[in-house]
């Protein structure tokens, strides 16, 4: 059995989850296989990072307080706090509050110093070698382009959690140089608690070191960021990890620290600290001093363990030592300590700086090119003018005086002459701030900025390219510098044995995108195209993370908007079965060739291609086969089954089908088959249809027979203009309909406590459907947004056929309830549709509606009722269903991964005031001069004997109220003497009486 190693402790990314949520995240960060078994060759050696380390202890001094040497100076390390929160208001949920940052802060330089309080708690036997480091932990006082700061950056995340695998998409949302700044990122994790990246670096034995400065720092969970004994709290923390242990741990990662039982089994094995204990394995929850174990004592308490915040309160001599080494050689970390950032920023006069190129981007289509940059006045008076020099390739090009009116801190864009750009060439463009205001600058630090950018390479249609070699015009885009596209030999399946691949078996750094970028090609004339390409992917078990993703840009550049034709991942992304070792296809039958339609980018200049790979550590990856014709070709497509609806009542059914010719030829003819639940299909031909290039057509099929339930039905578009389809991915659809004949009339009610029928619920597929739920209102519909990830999910809930031509006026109450996720761009879509025949076409959109605007709260959990004030009460005119005796309505739920939605006491009633009396009796009466009204509220639908007497005991009144259940009767006593009445009433088998009175008071 092949073992898989997990991630390293010493890799790119150190997964040190210090108190993980789970056994498995645990497993993660110490097992024996993540330290022995290597397989990336570009990781960080064990050995060399140790031999590193001690050489570097012998030649040069210990910065040790206590028992040790002592640090000549403070080490200031300015920090920068990135809150990826999910659009809550400053100090809820994710989007924790200043104060909570500024606790961590406390307890990371107290910690550091060991001037925590709870150091007294250290067992007699460790006092004596408890360390401390003079580190000042500092929230950065200026940011990046010299402003002032508080450290603190609030950024809204794209995603509402967060996991190791999305590693480089978070952090790119929001960074500073990590040469400058100790990046802490705070957010919503949910397979760990926090992770750090550890220290490398470019001195002998290290030169295979991965060197991303882009992930360089730490993540760690917003529910263990931070103390409950801060000033300002106490905050909303984990109550086994709320006095900011987890980000001291994680920080001791950041420099250079292993875990205290050296991620080993062993007593033999250790964190490379000699003054530490062995330990063969990690410490959870808070135990009990002492804890043998490998011929001594567990030193449990140190931040390097795994135990509870409240049980942790040493670091040791000798990892302090260690974190000295690092401070004072390691990239990164040695230039933190002098940092702009720890200090304040100084204004000075006359201090006009670039702060960002804006054109041309790194990668450019060239020709004729418009260069400019962002200028600010980052000084403390007027900027009026300036000189500005502009280089390409390190000649002059344009000296330009420059009319400003800039106040500090206000930019402009200053754009300088058009310059042409040469195909498949690198060019070095240069800016820089001579003069500012008619002298010289005040501050020469800002005043220059360059960019290296790279012009694509042109190429002519078609594209053909099998990979027997990377092709010279294309390029590859491999932002960490580790494993990314190659080529490789002996491929079976592949033409030649040979394709392209990506090695993400052993891509330890997860999240990274990973670009295979093709030349530039010209749309201009071209009419229709059609991009293929073969793909071969086993799934690593338990691993759905990896993704492959195909781009297109018409800018020449993929970090601007660009256009996604695919994306796939896991399962979706397979060819084969699982495979737990590193997977190599061995047969053709494991390769899968798709077919995506580039009509859309008919007429374009620049259209360039990107097969972008992100690693989720899973399995290997392979491509060939690429290829992109243009001309003529056939292509038809089946957009949808517009009829019947997904719920009708009628067993024979003529479909009616949607089609579009997305090819670049006329189509004239084609083959439909069709088959209801898995019986033997039958055929239809359409001939001298004349479908014009991009048109689209409703087409309605032979009719078909269904069952009164639920169908399986299956459409096949084949043999346009009887040639091939070169596109036979979109010809098909397998639609479920359902048979729903029962009736009903209006007034009725559902409130789902006795099921759902005779209501009907239904989803295409495998997309997820509403569900009974229990909740404050005993039984309630359900659409689990929450746990459901796949977008534009549908399910319909279905009223049975409604008898409205009884009825003069109509309308329906509905209660809602709704909580948004505190990220409003997830918000399910809601729905009300109404048909008037039984659902075979519903054509009118009654609503239209995001959830947020009915939901009563935000919860970043799953959403559950918890009382009756939480649901939303919505009224809807019916008014156009009347006379219509087969309506029924549709209650139509979009899936965005929001929150949960709920539906509840469906009623209809035969009147359309949107603010009826609510009454908890039977019925009321309302008594006026010369009649009154009765209201009713049963339980069920039942007919009503209404009998009204007068004061000498005869009839007046003797009437059948048929079929009543909420509605709103007049009773009309004109022309009677005034006097008291008795309105006696049958209910069922119950009899009531009431007296009114009926005359001028």
């Amino acid at each position: 059995m092949i073992v898989r190693p997990i991630l390293s402790v010493l890799l790119t990314l150190t997964i040190c989850a210090m108190h993980c949520l789970s056994a498995m995240a645990q497993e993660r960060c110490a097992t024996v296989e993540y330290e022995k078994i290597r397989k990336n060759p570009k990781s960080e050696k064990e050995a060399t990072f140790e031999k590193w380390l001690r050489d570097k202890s012998v030649q040069s001094p210990l910065k040790t307080q206590g028992t040790q040497k002592k640090q000549s100076a403070t080490y200031k390390i300015p920090i920068v706090v990135h809150v990826i929160h999910n659009g809550e208001p400053v100090g809820t949920g994710t989007n924790i509050s200043d104060a909570q940052i500024l606790s961590q802060i406390t307890v990371m330089n107290d910690d550091y110093k060991r001037l925590n309080a709870d150091q007294t708690n250290t067992p007699a036997e460790f006092a004596g070698v408890a360390g401390s480091i003079d580190i000042e932990f500092i929230l950065a006082k200026q940011d990046p382009e010299g402003l002032a700061s508080t450290g603190i950056v609030r950024v809204k995340g794209s995603k509402f959690s967060w996991t190791l695998a999305d590693n480089t998409l978070f952090k790119s949302h929001s960074y500073w140089p990590a040469e400058n700044y100790l990046n802490i990122w705070v957010l919503n994790l949910t397979d760990f608690l926090g992770y750090a990246q550890f220290p490398v670096s470019t001195l002998p034995g290290l030169e295979q070191s991965p060197n991303d400065r882009l992930t360089d720092g730490v993540a760690v969970s917003y529910e263990v960021f931070g103390s409950i004994n801060g000033a300002g709290g106490p905050f909303n923390l984990d109550s086994r990890y709320n006095k900011g242990r987890t980000a001291t741990h994680e920080i001791g990662h950041f420099l250079g620290l292993r875990h205290i039982w050296g991620d080993q089994t062993t007593c033999t094995d250790s964190d490379y600290v000699t003054d530490t204990p062995s330990q063969s394995s990690s410490t959870t929850s808070c135990a009990v001093h002492p804890q043998p174990q490998c011929s001594g004592n567990k030193m449990f308490q140190n931040y390097l363990d795994y135990t509870d915040d409240a049980c942790m309160n040493l670091f040791t001599v000798g990892q302090i030592s260690r974190m000295n080494t690092v401070l004072n050689n390691s990239p990164r970390r040695l230039s933190l300590l002098t940092s702009p950032g720890s200090s304040d920023p100084i204004s000075v006069n006359n201090d006009l700086g670039i702060k960002e190129i804006t054109s041309p981007a790194l990668t450019s289509c060239g020709g004729s090119i418009i260069p400019s940059i962002e200028v600010r006045n980052y000084g403390s008076n007027q900027v009026t003018s300036a000189k500005i020099q502009f280089k390409l390739n390190s000649t002059i090009i344009e000296t330009k005086d420059v009319v400003l009116n800039l106040a500090f801190p206000e930019t402009t864009i200053v754009s300088f002459s058009a310059i042409n750009l040469a195909q498949a060439t690198t060019n070095l463009l240069n800016f820089e701030i001579l003069e500012t205001n008619g002298g010289t600058d005040g501050q020469t630090s800002n005043n220059l900025k360059e960019i290296s950018v790279k012009v694509a390479t042109r190429a002519n249609l078609p594209i053909s390219e099998s990979f027997n070699t990377l092709p010279s015009s294309w390029t590859i885009d491999n932002p960490d510098g580790l494993l990314t596209w190659q080529i490789i030999p002996a491929v079976n399946g592949a033409p030649g044995n040979k394709a392209i691949f990506i090695n993400l078996f052993d891509y330890e750094n997860t999240g990274v995108n990973d670009k295979l970028v093709t030349p530039v090609y010209d749309f201009t004339n071209v009419t229709g195209a059609l991009l293929k390409f073969s793909r071969s992917y086993a799934p690593y078990p338990g691993e759905e993370a990896d993704r492959l993703k195909v781009l297109v840009s018409t800018n020449c550049n993929f970090e601007s908007n660009p256009v996604e034709l695919y994306n796939k991942s896991g399962s979706q992304l397979a060819t084969t079965q699982n495979f737990s070792g590193s997977f190599v296809p061995t047969s053709a039958n494991q390769w899968l060739t798709e077919s995506i339609s580039l009509n859309q980018f008919a007429g374009q200049a620049n259209v360039q291609f990107a097969f972008v790979a992100v690693n989720g550590y899973g399995n290997n990856l392979f491509l060939d086969n690429v290829s992109v014709a243009s001309g003529e070709f056939t292509d038809i497509t089946l957009l949808a089954v517009e009829s019947p609806s997904p719920v009708s009542c009628k067993s024979t059914i003529h479909p009616v089908i949607r089609v579009k010719n997305s090819g670049t030829t006329i189509i004239s003819n084609f083959a439909v088959y069709v088959s209801v639940n898995e019986g033997q299909s039958t055929t239809q031909i359409f001939n001298d249809v004349t479908l014009e290039t991009g048109e689209e057509r409703l087409f309605t099929l032979a009719p078909l027979s269904l069952i009164n339930e639920s169908n399986s039905i299956s459409i096949i578009l084949d043999n346009p203009n009887g040639l091939e389809d070169v596109l036979p991915a979109d010809n098909s659809q397998a639609v479920t309909r359902i048979i729903n004949a029962e009736t009903d009339i209006i007034p009725v009610r559902q409130n789902f406590d006795g099921g759902v029928a005779p209501w009907s619920i239904v989803s295409q597929g495998l997309d997820e459907t509403w569900v009974t739920a229990s909740t404050n209102k005993k039984i309630s519909m359900l659409y689990e947004a929450y746990s459901n990830p796949n977008k534009d999910e549908e399910s319909w809930l279905v009223s049975p056929t409604l008898d409205f031509s009884r009825a003069s006026k109509a309308s329906v109450f509905y209660k809602l309830i709704y909580a948004t996720r505190s990220l409003s761009a997830n918000a399910e879509k809601f729905k009300i549709l109404s048909s008037k025949d039984c659902g075979i076409t519903f054509d009118k959109v009654l609503v239209d509606q995001s959830s947020v605007n009915f939901a009563v709260k935000e919860s970043a959990d799953p959403w559950v009722p918890e009382s009756d004030s939480d649901w939303k009460q919505q009224f809807l005119d019916l008014d156009s269903l009347l006379g219509s005796k087969e309506g029924r309505i549709a209650f139509v739920v979009t899936n965005d991964n929001g929150n949960n939605l709920y539906i509840d006491d469906i009623e209809f009633f035969t009147d359309d005031d949107p603010n009826p009396l609510t009454i908890s009796s039977l019925y009321t009466i309302y008594n006026r001069p010369l009649d009154f009204k009765i209201t009713f509220n049963l339980p069920e639908r039942e007919d009503v004997r209404l009998q009204i007497y007068n004061a000498m005991g005869q009839i007046v009144v003797d009437n059948q109220l048929p079929e009543t259940l909420n509605q709103t009767y007049d009773v009309d006593l004109t022309g009677q003497a005034s006097g008291v009445y008795i309105v006696r009433m049958q209910i069922g088998n119950q009899l009531t009486a009431t007296k009114v009175f009926i005359g001028h008071f």
